[in-house]
């Protein structure tokens, strides 16, 4: 075998002949650095990174205990796999070695046919990791990118509906069509919320936001959104508060409302005709131990349990629906009811959601008379007030009379002082829509297909706010962003515009001169809090 391709093993032992014995073991097939006490050995780890590294337990001065316990605390060490080499045969040392995340153990004297063997083992479990992790960081790039792609035409597609369905000059049939084109493309962008949302989960890497909300607001707005979604399906909706409910929580507040939203839209979309039943209530203290993620609890102080339950009249589920309902990818999840539109992942995300916040959920149903979810899910209380019995009745006598105007379309704008726009994008429909979005703001708008232009034109205008696309070719946003600054523009307000919505994109872009951030599709709504939090009379470039 090519030296250049062999595994690299780093031998570790006090004793020269054991070095010797391993070493003639091992060097037909392996590429061998030796050591002989344990400051040498972590030495030549960081110098050397071997794939696998065999340490002896008996050493003067720094044992192997200790040599391991300093490699597992050593980033650029700690998953570089150690089979310790000893001769001793307690189950005490055993278990200290396990306890510090040792492999295995090689005892001696050294059988030739083992110590291959056991090495053997560990390289190929080392290598299918690599490749595990290889393959999840191009899933992670892939998903990346995919969210980019079909972001951008997807905002074309809301961002002219949206922008048509304000125009009060279209007759209603106009409307209605444009109305179809707008809630299929929101379905769309659920569904690629939903692939993303999974793909975060099993990653690792979504994460858990706990603040002060509201929790009345936060009712209303998922109940505001389901009832405008469904508002033609002949359906009785019947929302309970209990008044003693406290009017403030600390948790994950958009989590919240997903988990929200997904049950009362599966209740919605799986009944035809009938009712569909929100009770939200609470427990002073938490009732139950889930033990799914212990780290998120430090989040919480003075727990109490927020309970939800949703119940339908609709088609129910029989009970093997039920065992399957919460599977990733089930069968059941993705082939049965195809009348019904979504992934299927809908229900895996809120089970994970939940066993995220150290909730529960509980499931009832039977074919044919419906459905009944209960969560229950750990709150920070803060003393705040009961919402009382005035808010509550509000509450319970919401009503899906809403006219024809939808919260998502609809705004009503405040006035904003006069200014000038720079719109930054190298996709002639979305300077279109961006353009078209803030042209009811009465701004002067200018437009660039790159970066080199934005700043050739920001040299020459004055302007009040620029909207960065991310994806450019040459020089993209931050390159951009970086140079205005360099430039000295430090205090001209920079958002990004970026159809990649993976975790964490926000914090990069405020970490490289960004002022703020907007996603595609761009939401109205998103775009009239970004203009009123910088243009409104008043304020002035920070």
């Amino acid at each position: 075998m090519d030296e250049l391709n062999k595994n690299k093993l780093l031998i570790v032992d006090d004793e020269k002949l054991n070095l010797k014995v391993l070493t003639n073991i091992l060097s037909s097939e392996y590429s061998i650095i030796t050591a002989t006490n344990g400051r040498s050995a972590i030495e030549k780890a960081q110098a050397y990174s071997p794939d696998l590294i065999l340490l002896d337990i008996l050493m003067p001065e720094m044992d192997g205990y200790q040599t391991l316990a300093e490699i597992k605390a050593c980033k650029e060490l700690q998953k570089i796999p150690v089979i310790f080499i000893t001769g001793l045969d307690s189950e005490e040392h055993e278990e200290k070695g396990l306890a510090l995340e040792a492999a295995d153990y090689i005892t001696k004297p050294f059988s030739a046919s083992i110590v291959k063997l056991r090495v053997r083992n560990q390289i190929q479990l080392k290598s299918a990791v690599v490749a595990a992790e290889s393959a999840n960081r191009s899933k992670s790039a892939f998903l990346a990118k995919m969210s980019h792609e079909i972001r951008t035409p997807l905002n074309a597609i809301l961002g002219i509906s949206a922008i048509q369905l304000q125009n009060e000059t279209h007759s209603q049939e106009v409307k209605d069509s444009y109305t179809k084109i707008f809630n299929s493309g929101d379905l769309l962008l659920g569904i690629i919320n939903d692939i993303l949302d999974m793909s975060k989960i099993e990653a690792g890497k979504l994460e858990l936001l706990y603040v002060k909300y509201n929790v009345a607001q936060m009712i209303n707005d998922t109940v505001f959104l389901n009832l405008t979604k469904y508002e033609n399906k002949p359906i009785e909706f019947i929302l309970n508060v209990d008044e003693n409910v406290p009017s403030s929580l600390i948790g994950d507040e958009i989590r919240i409302k997903q988990i929200l939203n997904n049950l009362l839209s599966n209740a919605f979309k799986y009944t035809s005709s009938g009712e569909v039943e929100l009770s939200i209530s609470y427990a002073d203290a938490v009732l139950f131990e889930n033990h799914h993620n212990p780290s998120s609890l430090k989040n919480i102080q003075n727990p109490v349990t927020l309970i939800i339950n949703v119940r339908d009249t609709g088609q129910g589920m029989t009970e093997e629906q039920v065992s399957k309902l919460f599977d990733e990818y089930s069968r059941f999840n993705l082939e049965s009811n195809k009348d019904i539109e979504g992934t299927g992942l809908g229900m895996s995300i809120l089970h994970n959601l939940i066993n995220m916040m150290n909730g529960d959920i509980h499931a009832q149903s039977e074919p044919g008379k419906g459905s009944l979810f209960t969560v229950r899910l750990p709150q920070g209380s803060m003393g705040a007030a009961a919402i009382g019995k005035e808010t509550a009745e509000k509450l319970h006598e919401f009503r899906s009379n809403i006219g024809e105007k939808t919260k998502k379309t609809h705004i009503v704008r405040e006035h904003i002082r006069p200014g000038k726009v720079l719109i930054v994008d190298d996709v002639d429909i979305n300077l279109y829509v961006a353009k078209e979005m803030l042209l009811p703001y009465g701004l002067e708008i200018d437009l660039a297909s790159s970066g080199a232009e934005a700043i050739e034109s920001i040299k020459k205008v004055n302007y009040d706010i620029i909207f960065m696309d991310h994806i450019m070719p040459l020089m993209d946003g931050i390159e951009t962003t970086k140079e205005i600054r360099r430039l000295g523009y430090d205090k001209l307000p920079i958002i990004a515009l970026t159809a990649n919505a993976v975790s964490g994109v926000k914090e990069m872009f405020l970490d490289n001169g960004f002022n703020g951030f907007v996603s595609k599709p761009i939401g109205l709504h998103e775009l009239d809090e970004i203009l009123k939090e910088w243009m409104l009379p008043g304020t002035v470039k920070n």
